[in-house]
Formats: structure tokens, C-alpha cells, sequence
């Protein structure tokens, strides 16, 4: 029965062995697999970490845009508010002149007016002093007039007086109603 419990032993150690070489070959297809699988894997990862590599390259190439994106922007922002400070001074020191100009044309046109109303103070004052004056002196031009009237009539008078005493002569009257100096008509003689 050794015989024949080594005859199965060796039909053990057959099967051993085909079992045994079939599983070294699934161990090897898996092993192949594997280092397919790791090999691709690699490769992926080199790839995924080549990708990562750009990425980061475009996020710091996008970063240095926008940093210069920024600086540009914030550089006009500045010069503009820098711009705009000076235009507010330009404006707030031209509103100041303005301001003070017309302060000065208030004040010109205030002392404009109270010399003005002086003027016409003096000029009332003035036309009033004159208004009595010519008052005045037509008055006594009135006196000296009568009293030139008053003397005229006392020398017609007297000379009237007088031709009357001349027998040769008419009357004044007559006289001048012959010269058609009064009023009537004249004599019929």
C-alpha cells in the first residue's frame, strides 16, 4: 500500500505541481497586472503631477496678472484721487476768490451807495441854498425893478409935467397917441 500510497503521493505531488505552476502563473499574470497597473499608475500620477505643475504655473502667471491688474488699478486710482485733490483745492480756492471778490464788490457797492446818498445829501442840500438865493435875489430884482419903475414914473412925470407947461406942444398923451403908443386911437387934428 506504499506503493500505492506513493503512487497517489506522486499523483499528489502532480497535482501539486500543476496547482502549484498554475497558481505561479495567476500570481504572475497579477504580478504583471500589478506592475501594469503601478506602471500606468505612475504614469498617471507623472501626468496628474505634471498637470498640478501647470496649473500651478497658469495660477501663478494669473496671479502675477492680476497682482499687476491691481497694481495698475490701485497706480490710477491713485493718480485720480491725486487729480481729483487738486481739482477740489483748484475749485475750493477759486470759491475763496470768488468769495472775497464778492465781499469786496458788497463792500465797493455799500461805499458806492453812502457816497451817492452823501452827494445827493449836498446836492439837496446845495439845489435848496440855490432855490433860496434865486428866491432871494428875485425878490430884490422885484425891488429893484419897482424902484426903477418908481423912478421912470417920477421922471415921466416930471418931464410930462413940464411939455404939459409948453404952450407950443401937445400934451404927452397926445404925443404918444400920435406915435400909436397907447392904446387909443389917434386924434383926429
Amino acid at each position: 500500500m506504499a506503493k500505492g500510497g506513493g503512487g497517489d503521493d506522486d499523483a499528489d505531488y502532480v497535482e501539486q505541481i500543476l496547482f502549484m505552476k498554475k497558481k505561479i502563473e495567476i500570481l504572475q499574470h497579477r504580478n504583471m497586472y500589478k506592475q501594469e497597473q503601478a506602471a500606468n499608475s505612475k504614469k498617471s500620477e507623472a501626468e496628474l503631477r505634471q498637470r498640478i505643475r501647470d496649473l500651478d504655473d497658469c495660477f501663478e502667471k494669473e496671479a502675477d496678472r492680476c497682482r499687476e491688474n491691481t497694481g495698475e488699478m490701485s497706480r490710477q486710482y491713485r493718480e485720480m484721487q491725486e487729480s481729483f485733490n487738486e481739482r477740489i483745492e483748484i475749485l475750493q480756492k477759486s470759491v475763496a476768490e470768488a468769495k472775497a471778490e464778492i465781499e469786496a464788490v458788497t463792500k465797493d457797492i455799500e461805499r458806492v451807495r453812502i457816497e451817492k446818498d452823501e452827494i445827493i445829501r449836498q446836492k439837496d442840500v446845495e439845489i435848496k441854498t440855490l432855490s433860496h438865493k434865486m428866491e432871494t435875489m428875485a425878490f430884490e430884482f422885484a425891488d429893484m425893478l419897482k424902484e426903477t419903475l418908481d423912478k421912470m414914473s417920477q421922471r415921466i412925470e416930471v418931464t410930462h409935467n413940464s411939455w404939459d407947461r409948453e404952450p407950443g406942444k401937445p400934451p404927452l398923451m397926445n404925443r404918444l397917441k400920435a406915435f400909436s403908443l397907447t392904446n387909443e386911437p389917434p386924434p383926429d387934428s
